[in-house]
């Protein structure tokens, strides 16, 4: 009998820490969002967990490629709390709270972005619970928090139980523009949420036809971090465009008018996120985002 009841305790107090440790992103997760580029204003794109490894002392989720970001992207689940790892601030951030309260809020810090008061070359977002509600959706019940959060970053403005913000994994910064947006469906090995009364691969083409489309222009920034200097390439090559490269406060800190490639040095700048845009006949037709490393 005592051993029996040892046996019944034992299984108990492990299923109550797996209980409290259920895994919010398992391998094979995916999140379908809506994503833009030139030619398509919607196609389905896919933030998937591609593995779990041992990364910083913790048990981590692993997306091989994260828009907006030059890194993988790692998440840890501990007692109901969902962290991320960010290469800005260079350590663990929480990222969700499943379980919040209304009124409570937490702190989202090291994203890409900035505040007047932080002098850092990232910044932080504050989440607030507002109301709480429940969401039916493919036979399950999901707890819906309603959040709010800080001016400068977008997000969508719910967390849902197991899912996640139904805008985006992070917040964004809300004065660069977002490419991926908008949740449409959710999926794991046992579960499938649809957020859109349209199939998640629905692909929605603007693309307008002409006699001569333009080519296909390749647009390189290298190295990515960079130090001491950034070289620009466009192939094919082509003749009058002008590159320009803003610092995380929108401030415009270098520009040129350039046939083909050149490379401009850097040492002068200091450490942080930057966004560079290339123009061709007063028209962008590239964009993207660089790092000077420390």
């Amino acid at each position: 009998m005592k051993h029996l009841l040892l046996l019944l305790s034992l299984l108990f107090t492990t299923t109550s820490l797996q209980a409290q440790n259920a895994d919010f992103a398992p391998v094979g997760a995916k999140w379908i969002y809506n994503g833009q580029d030139f030619a398509l204003q919607g196609v389905p794109y896919i933030m998937e967990v591609t593995g779990k490894e041992n990364f910083e002392g913790k048990w981590c989720s692993r997306f091989d490629y994260f828009p907006y970001s030059l890194d993988k992207l790692y998440l840890y689940t501990e007692n109901d709390t969902v962290f991320f790892y960010s290469f800005l601030s260079e350590q663990f951030e929480m990222l969700y709270d499943f379980t919040a309260e209304v009124g409570d809020s937490w702190v989202i810090g090291g994203l890409e972005g900035y505040h007047p008061d932080n002098p850092l070359p990232y910044a932080s977002d504050t989440i607030t619970i507002d109301s709480i509600s429940n969401l039916y959706i493919s036979g399950d019940t999901l707890k819906v928090w309603h959040i709010s959060n800080s001016f400068w970053f977008d997000w969508g403005d719910r967390i849902i139980e197991k899912v996640g913000n139904d805008g985006f994994l992070l917040p964004r910064f809300g004065l660069f523009e977002t490419s991926v947006w908008g949740l449409r469906c959710f999926e794991t090995s046992d579960q499938f949420f649809q957020f859109v009364p349209y199939p998640c691969d629905t692909i929605f083409s603007t693309t307008i036809t002409t006699s001569a489309p333009e080519e296909t222009l390749n647009i390189q920034v290298s190295p990515n971090p960079f130090q001491e200097r950034i070289q620009i390439t466009i192939h094919p090559l082509q003749s009058a465009h002008h590159f320009m490269l803003f610092n995380s406060l929108g401030t415009l800190v270098f520009q040129k008018d350039f046939e083909g490639s050149f490379q401009f040095e850097t040492h002068t700048l200091p450490s942080g996120i930057y966004y560079w845009t290339v123009a061709r006949e007063s028209r962008m037709i590239g964009r993207g985002s660089c790092i000077k490393a420390r």
